[in-house]
């Protein structure tokens, strides 16, 4: 384990759990003057293959005990120049964690194995009047994508390829954008996480540094919860393509946007 900090700062720790409340945080909050990742229990610092193994595992299903261990005892240590600064922080993380809360019961999400059954779902949430911004889909870019794309070079978090016109639902109704995400590569994301999804990645890693599970940290932030945005991390790396409908935006449809994603072939963790 590592050493304790000597003559710290006023310092704020964030439960590892709690990170995803960060991209709800206001714009003016007070920034950090240095960050580091923490055991909560003996507040010393941890190694950084501990730290390491905590990012590639954080917005995963935990499968192992040790795992869930790192996860129920890390934090994040964020220190500023004066209490003042400190209390100020503590305070609109507080919000933030409220707000995060409160948005992940309005999304209804689901796996399919394909493209086509995806665009099935949309083009019938469409046929019951749930307006496109209300529809988000992300997915590997090889599906979508006929022509050879080259990548942008040297970027450490999430680089926008470009925006791309579609020839099935998604495209046309959606619009794409496609992503270069270090570590898995293009991903396409359509609809409302597109704006988010760009963002997503390099929010925390102005903060954090860059983190494994880039895609569950998309979802997370799409107000998908950390065992699904799990589960769906994996489905979406094996080629699966995910699909959530915001009910809020959908005017509250959310038995009936849970029902066509169901009848349409999507799965979710709890069915699969």
């Amino acid at each position: 384990m590592g050493k304790a900090a000597d003559n710290i700062g006023p310092a704020y720790v964030i439960k590892a759990a709690d990170l995803p409340a960060i991209n709800y945080l206001p714009i003016d909050h007070p920034r950090p003057c240095e960050v580091e990742w923490i055991n909560r229990g003996t507040n010393q610092r941890m190694r950084p293959t501990t730290t390491q193994m905590l990012m590639r595992t954080l917005f995963q299903k935990v499968e192992t005990p040790s795992v869930q261990r790192l996860h129920d005892s890390a934090g994040l240590r964020i220190v500023f120049r004066s209490e003042r600064e400190r209390e100020m922080f503590a305070a609109a993380f507080d919000k933030a964690v409220n707000i995060e809360s409160e948005t992940r019961s309005h999304v209804v999400t689901a796996v399919f194995d394909s493209r086509e059954r995806a665009d099935a779902a949309v083009e019938r949430l469409r046929a019951e009047g749930i307006p496109p911004e209300a529809v988000s889909m992300l997915f590997r870019a090889s599906q979508f994508m006929d022509t050879e794309t080259r990548w942008p070079e040297g970027h450490s978090t999430v680089s926008i390829a470009g925006a791309v016109a579609g020839s099935g639902i998604a495209g046309a109704v959606l619009g794409v954008a496609v992503l270069a995400v270090p570590g898995v590569g293009p991903i396409a994301a359509a609809g409302a996480i597109a704006s988010s999804a760009i963002t997503s990645v390099a929010s925390i890693s102005g903060i954090i540094g860059a983190t494994g599970g880039a895609i569950a940290k998309m979802l997370t932030d799409h107000d998908v919860d950390g065992v699904s945005a799990g589960f769906y991390d994996q489905q979406i790396q094996r080629g699966k393509t995910f699909l959530s409908v915001d009910t809020d935006l959908a005017g509250g449809f959310e038995e009936t946007a849970r029902s066509i994603l169901q009848d349409a072939g999507g799965k979710t963790p709890e069915s699969d």
